[in-house]
């Protein structure tokens, strides 16, 4: 192999002139720049390759003809700023030779940064990110795309492909993951996590969105959250809604106001608003009902138009999937007691909030209409296909009343207002025997009433008894002295 050693000192009197060096390597063969010991620079012919041993400097970019890396044409890495060099710029066409107050800015990919004018502190890491950002500062974006229609939004975070891609003017956004926010325009104060998480979302402000899909289809709903693989996944429109666990409301298009917390909560709702869900598959069937609270598992699972109902306790169901204004405690199972400090429960009752008030008149007689039962509870419900056979009755007896025999009572009575019996399902009826204290109270006092009458006839009785006694005893004594006197005339 041969080597050729070349030293040039090249010295130039007053007069210069144009000319072209050539040096050409043999086969095999080196170029090499170097003192008597150190090697500075090298240049193989069999490669091609150009090794520098020491250092590379470069002039501060003030230019595009100043400490400029190019491929081909195209600008490859600068640190471009007229006045100080805090700014890094490295890949095609990355950063501009245009800007001028913009200080502190990393682009880093393709095109990055490439509007800049005077935004600064800004960091971009991908292929066209933070492309078309001119005044924004304090952006963060890593990923192709990312960032890339910002103008002149601030405070932006976006880590992944095309998160936060279409944002133009939105501030304080933090998008992570693949299409996170990618949609977003001018929305503000929203936080995705997750591929897709909020990605359409446009306008919509102060959206937190955590988990694969969660928040994808908001547009302009404002002031949700949602915590779980594909929660409040369908949301359009709807707003200060709350969702916690894997897909809850992930139906919820424009309802409001809703709090999910559980596997499933409130899963199928679409527009019902103000509803509470706290438990897995609570208020799962729900669509459209409103004010309604479940907290328990399974808990109002049945529930799909209800509203105003409320259900506490493992699998308390309402008593009709459209029932309204109900409370239930507690499921099938709990019947025998109920446990609270308190005896009675207070209800409203002022005589300002009631019309037609009249006496009552239903008492004794309706009374003994009723039939008070002593049984053994065994729910259809604890049986395949509900066909009761008796082999899981509870053993311990409890006293009450059946509901079909109050409903005839009343129904022959011509009392059916009295409601002693709720048929929102027919499958299923229930007793409210409560309704019966006012007709015990009136047998009570139709009782004292008629047994007040029965002293005053034993008080009449017990004085014409006196007198009877006081007539008799005078009687007597009448007798007595006639008798006398005949005896003495004699």
């Amino acid at each position: 192999m041969k080597n050729y050693v070349l030293f040039f000192c090249l010295m130039f009197g007053a007069t210069s002139f144009a000319q072209n060096i050539t040096n050409t390597l043999g086969t095999s063969g080196s170029f090499i720049i170097k003192d008597a010991s150190n090697d500075y620079l090298t240049l193989s012919q069999s490669t091609g390759q150009v090794n520098i041993l020491k250092t590379l400097r470069l002039e501060n970019t003030a230019s595009s003809t100043i400490g400029v890396i190019y491929k081909g044409t195209d600008r490859f890495i600068h640190d471009y700023y007229p006045a100080t060099s805090n700014n890094t710029f490295m890949g095609k066409n990355a950063g501009n030779f245009t800007l001028t107050t913009a200080d502190y800015n990393t682009g880093i990919g393709r095109t990055s940064l490439f509007s800049l004018t005077t935004g600064g502190n800004n960091a971009a890491l991908g292929s066209i990110s933070l492309y078309s950002n001119t005044t924004g500062h304090n952006n963060s974006a890593v990923g192709h795309n990312s960032l890339s229609s910002n103008t002149t939004g601030y405070l932006n975070s976006a880590f992944g492909s095309n998160s936060l891609s279409s944002n133009t003017t939105g501030l304080s956004n933090s998008a992570f993951g693949t299409d996170a926010l990618r949609f977003n325009t001018t929305g503000e104060g929203s936080s995705a996590f997750g591929a897709s998480s909020l990605s359409l979302n446009t306008t919509g402000l102060s959206n937190s969105a955590f988990g694969y899909n969660s928040l994808s289809s908001n547009t302009t709903g404002s002031y949700n959250s949602s915590l779980g693989y594909q929660s409040l996944s369908s949301n359009i429109t709807g707003s200060k809604n709350s969702a916690f666990g894997y897909l809850s409301l992930s139906h919820n298009t424009t309802g409001d106001g809703n709090t999910a917390y559980g596997y499933l909560a409130l899963d199928n709702n679409i527009s019902g608003h103000s509803n509470t869900a706290y438990g897995g598959v609570a208020l799962r069937l729900s669509q459209t009902g409103f004010y309604n609270t479940a907290v328990g598992y399974i808990a109002g699972a049945g529930i799909t138009s209800g509203s105003n109902l409320t259900c506490i306790g493992y699998n308390a169901q309402a008593s009709a999937f459209n029932a309204t204004n109900e409370i239930t405690l507690g499921n099938d199972v709990v019947g025998m007691i109920l446990r609270c400090k308190a005896t009675t429960i207070t209800s409203l009752s002022d005589a300002r909030d009631k019309k037609n008030i009249k006496d009552l008149d239903l008492g004794i007689d309706f009374l003994m209409k009723i039939r008070p039962r002593q049984f053994n509870w065994d729910n259809r419900e604890w049986y395949n296909n509900n066909i009761s056979d008796g082999s899981k009755m509870i053993e311990a007896s409890t006293a009450g009343f059946i509901a079909q025999e109050l409903d005839e009572a009343q129904t022959t009575g011509n009392a059916e207002w009295l409601n002693l019996v709720l048929k929102n399902n027919p499958e299923k009826l229930e007793a409210t025997p409560g309704n019966l204290l006012p007709i015990i109270v009136k047998a009570v006092q139709d009782l004292k009433k008629e047994n007040d009458d029965l002293k005053k006839e034993v008080e009449s009785l017990k004085s014409m008894s006196e007198k009877l006694v006081t007539l008799e005893q005078l009687l007597n004594e009448l007798t007595s002295e006639k008798h006398t006197a005949l005896v003495i005339k004699n």
